[in-house]
């Protein structure tokens, strides 16, 4: 019995997009190890789909070309890049009552 070759998921371009957002709402540990951790397994996904088109693999196909996969990669690296730079406020620094006041606002 012959088996087709599996067709794999297309990565999304706003996915980085997606990253980028999360990253600039880092409020805590929690936050920065979460969009840390999906960025990883965003990039591992794309660095295989790499790999795939190099060996030439006949098991998956991919949806998307060398090229396109190679500027995903970059940019999720740079991505996480900024991801692991985002300074974590000190809840012990910031104070109690946090009140933004308009511009021009005198009280």
């Amino acid at each position: 019995m012959f088996n087709k070759p599996k067709k794999l998921k297309k990565i999304p371009y706003d996915v980085v997009s997606y990253v980028l957002i999360e990253a600039e709402a880092i409020k805590d540990a929690n936050d920065k190890q979460m969009i840390s951790s999906y960025c990883l397994g965003k990039l591992e996904k794309v660095n295989w789909y790499l790999e795939l088109i190099e060996t030439g693999s006949k098991k998956y196909i991919v949806p998307q070309s060398k090229a396109q996969l190679e500027q995903i990669r970059d940019q999720l690296l740079a991505a996480h890049k900024t991801i692991m730079a985002t300074k974590i406020p000190d809840p012990k620094t910031r104070p109690i009552i946090d009140i933004k006041y308009p511009d021009g606002f005198e009280g």
